[in-house]
């Protein structure tokens, strides 16, 4: 192939119209790669080359205009399905899930819409409409963030909306201060509903009901006492656990998506999240006493007595209905959830470093500890406190630290019994 005047051009071939094939190259800024356009000639000539450049170019910005004309023109329901092309296999499967509940109410209200039609004002308004939490209303925030920047570097937008999208401050109000500092349950709390469970359990009048409320029963007490996520131990298979060697290999949970006749599992939202677990004695009896009550072989350890699994949402209304045993707590408490709040306080208390309970809870760091689940204050950490502090100055710390040596090892004694 020869090169003239910054154009390339070969003989065409004998079946073709022209007798050459003149080439430009030429920089496709959307696909980052450099492609080609061609035209014929019948001479390679200077005059001949001069000639066929403009229309080269033109053919270039035909391209190029057809190309930002269909990004320019899609609608919101498209530039989404682009970016749940590209979310797919770059990200974790759990959080690609995310992306597509966190914005399906978005697509559903401006689906149709042109994206670049598409202003901080209709966002904002959409967002403080949405009936949830202040944390999921930045979850939210956060989703479309991260889909405006990928529509802004595709092109398809010069410039993201989100910028400019100010949402006001939340302040915390006293309900749910209140709501955040019960969602826990003491040592003793839960011992009194155990008791209570085991209790109306034996006095049901048929024999499926109790055995399936002692199912309830045992599956509340290996949550408080494990602390992992419900999905997590709903999506628990004997594949999972190695009796012999007292562990669980958590690398799945339960799809919520999936129903409660037929489970399905899917990987866990992050590689932080993917672990093993040495289990209590206490957990390993619990486990056991599924496995000796598995009628028909199931993958599953916490099914029902039908072999159908047992749900998150049977789970909380059951804890609900025991509101009458700890009055003084508020009934937002009674949730699975406070599960996992309950035991890593447990755990607190016992004086576990927090890189401990981060590992067995499948968190990335520390944050979520300090932000969220280690925000409340027990009445034994308190007691440490003011035990630790009662008699403190300047001049007797060193007797303080050996105060707080002495709890440690109590509180170490106290977690081996």
């Amino acid at each position: 192939m020869a090169t003239k005047d910054g154009l390339r051009y070969y003989p065409e071939k004998a079946s073709g119209t022209y007798k050459y094939r003149i080439v430009m190259d030429y920089y496709h800024p959307f696909e980052d790669k450099w492609k080609q356009v061609t035209c014929g000639s019948n001479s390679v000539t200077k005059g001949a080359l001069d000639a066929a450049k403009p229309k080269l170019e033109q053919k270039v910005r035909r391209i190029l205009d057809g190309f930002n004309k269909k990004k320019k023109n899609l609608t919101v329901s498209e530039a989404l399905d682009e970016w749940y092309k590209f979310r797919d296999g770059s990200v974790a499967v759990g959080t690609h899930t995310d992306d597509i509940d966190n914005t399906r109410v978005f697509k559903s209200t401006f689906g149709k819409w042109q994206l670049v039609k598409l202003e901080k004002d209709h966002i904002k308004d959409y967002l403080m409409k949405l009936k949830v939490a202040p944390s999921s209303r930045k979850n939210y925030r956060s989703k479309l963030n991260l889909f405006f920047q990928f529509c802004e570097d595709e092109g398809y937008i010069k410039e993201s909306p989100m910028y400019r999208v100010r949402l006001p401050r939340h302040k915390e109000t006293l309900e749910e201060k209140q709501k955040r500092e019960d969602k826990y349950f003491t040592v003793e709390e839960m011992r009194i509903l155990l008791d209570a469970m085991e209790e109306r359990a034996d006095r049901s009048t048929t024999e499926t009901a109790k055995n399936n409320k002692w199912r309830r029963r045992m599956f509340i007490e290996f949550q408080f006492s494990i602390g992992d996520r419900i999905s997590e131990s709903l999506g628990l298979r004997y594949q999972d656990i190695d009796f012999q060697q007292g562990v669980i290999y958590l690398k799945t949970q339960l799809d919520v998506n999936s129903s409660v006749t037929n489970p399905k599992v899917k990987p866990l939202k992050t590689t932080q999240s993917e672990r093993s677990i040495v289990l209590k004695k206490r957990e390993i009896e619990i486990l056991s006493w599924f496995w000796e009550r598995n009628h028909d072989g199931n993958d599953f350890v916490f099914v029902q007595e039908n072999d159908h699994l047992l749900s998150q949402t049977l789970i909380n209304d059951y804890l609900k209905t025991f509101h009458d045993v700890l009055p003084y707590k508020l009934i937002t408490s009674f949730v699975s959830h406070a599960m996992r709040h309950s035991n890593v306080l447990v755990q607190k208390e016992l004086g576990v470093d927090e890189q401990i309970i981060v590992a067995r809870g499948g968190w990335a760091d520390t944050q979520m500890i300090s932000r969220v689940y280690g925000r409340h204050v027990t009445p034994i950490l308190l007691e440490k406190a003011d035990h630790v502090l009662k008699d403190f100055s300047v001049r007797n710390s060193q007797k303080i630290h050996e105060k707080i040596r002495n709890i440690e090892e109590l509180s170490g004694e106290a977690a081996r019994a």
